[in-house]
């Protein structure tokens, strides 16, 4: 009868959840104006040339420091059933993951887009455990090493102007299919009643509730894991799913162990270097798009390349003067930094995170603050909160998940691009039709193959393009 009423308790939760739901007026559930990609932000961006001195945008207000090392937090706390998820797809221990994400952390602080945040990511390991089952895991440090070379080399030369060829449609497209992938990546988190109505009571006050003073994901996983608790329900929290007792022991033994790389042979190179390109492209391309989204969330230009009449590339600053590295460029090689170092310590690296960039920002992250507090927590759930962090609840992590894939998903501009198919627009049905492709390439076959059949079908059918309309109609 307990049992009961507790299914009972949790089904008048979700029955409560789900009336909020769809009771949220379309334009919170979409995101402001200023939090999604075509906005009215690009339209006041094309717009400022034309205004006067005193009618230019206003200058993005300073981020408060106190909600920035709680966005950092709310982020640690998102990725860490991800991170020990990570290291089990590898093949490694459960910590293994944590400490690539530190490595990660604190090396974007030396050069990555502001906003952007970096850890141990599922393009990344996917690759990395099959190759793990076939050649086992003596070679991971070499391929990750490969890797960080790889991306290193891309900044020197250049590649980070790649993204000016990512339209917004072809960005659209590429955040549907991952908030459409990692919402169902969360459904065996979800396969219990009482899960699920944990997972809706943190992903409604995460989605719901203001995210400042304190970002309302934290709040949401105190609220469901104290309602888990309370009631006694049967989840499985981080420790056991972790499986090793000892991964959340804390203490010095949690510490990773410092190990420079052996020289390899050309034998090594050569069984490892496919994985190794594969690995690299992938996350050079996610990272990219991830500081793409902070330019769009931010109504900012710092990832944006800008070129002259004669077709030069013009590099400005924040300030608008010349600056000796753009931030695309340093993010790359932030990038390749972290990785790096993920190396030494064992771990097995990654790229920026779109999701839990967007979980930073609506959290009220968005400089290196929040991304320090990030790489910190991480060492603190490893080290010292290791024996209550590993009590969480997994289905309360899950419901985070669940808010951040929501508003990963591009709703407002998708249903624009919808719209103005329908109603016949001039190259609206072959914009929309670029989105669509991109989404369902990224999500069936690869994000990499996606993104890039995205930006060939997108660059085919603009204007002077093989497939344009002007050209079908000459």
């Amino acid at each position: 009868m307990a049992r009961r009423g507790r299914g009972f308790l949790v089904l008048v939760l979700s029955a409560l959840g789900c009336v909020a739901w769809w009771s949220r007026d379309l334009t919170n559930f979409v995101g402001s104006p200023s939090t999604v990609l075509g906005s009215s932000c690009d339209a006041a961006l094309q717009q400022l040339p034309l205004r006067a001195e005193s009618e230019t945008l206003e200058v993005p207000q300073e981020l408060n420091p106190v909600e920035e090392v709680l966005a950092g937090v709310s982020v640690a706390f998102s990725l860490l059933s991800k991170a020990i998820a990570c290291s089990a797809i590898v093949g490694t221990g459960p910590l293994v993951g944590l400490w690539s994400c530190v490595a990660l952390g604190f090396a974007s602080i030396a050069g990555m887009r502001p906003g952007v945040v970096a850890g141990a990511a599922a393009v990344i390991v996917v690759p990395l455990g099959a190759f793990t089952a076939q050649h086992g895991l003596g070679l991971v440090p070499l391929v990750v090493l490969l890797a960080a070379l790889i991306q290193f080399s891309a900044g020197a030369v250049g590649f980070a102007r790649a993204v000016d060829l990512v339209s917004k449609e072809v960005l659209a497209g590429f955040l549907n299919a991952l908030g459409l992938a990692l919402l169902l990546s969360q459904s065996g988190a979800l396969s219990t009643p009482e899960a699920a109505g944990l997972a809706l009571i943190c992903a409604g006050i995460t989605l719901f509730l203001p995210s400042a003073p304190v970002p309302s994901s934290l709040v949401g996983l105190a609220v469901a894991s104290a309602v888990g608790a309370v009631l006694n329900f049967d989840v499985p929290t981080l420790a056991t799913k972790a499986k090793d007792p000892m991964a959340f022991a804390g203490g010095l033994a949690a510490l990773p162990q410092f190990q420079l790389p052996q020289l390899p042979s050309m034998e090594d190179i050569s069984i490892a270097l496919p994985c190794a390109v594969s690995i690299a492209f992938i996350s050079l391309l996610e990272t990219l798009l991830a500081a793409r989204v902070v330019d769009d969330r931010k109504c900012e230009e710092l990832c944006t390349f800008f070129y002259d009449e004669n077709g030069e590339l013009v590099i400005t600053g924040p300030d608008g003067k010349p600056a000796p590295v753009d931030v695309p460029t340093s993010t790359v090689l932030s990038l390749a930094a972290g990785n790096g170092l993920s190396v030494l310590f064992g771990g097995f690296g990654g790229c920026g995170l779109v999701p839990q960039t967007v979980l930073n920002l609506n959290s009220g992250g968005g400089g290196f603050i929040s991304v320090a507090a990030y790489a910190a927590s991480m060492v603190l759930f490893a080290l010292v909160l290791a024996p209550i962090v590993g009590q969480i609840s997994v289905p309360a992590l899950a419901g985070i998940m669940v808010a951040v894939s929501l508003d990963t998903m591009q709703f407002g501009p998708t249903l624009d691009a919808a719209k103005a198919a329908l109603a016949g627009e001039e190259g609206s049905r072959i914009r929309f039709g670029v989105l669509v492709a991109t989404a369902v390439l990224c999500y069936e076959v690869d994000f990499a193959v996606g993104i890039v059949s995205g930006v060939l079908l997108d660059r085919a059918t603009s204007p002077g393009g093989i497939f344009s309309e002007n050209k079908a109609a000459a």
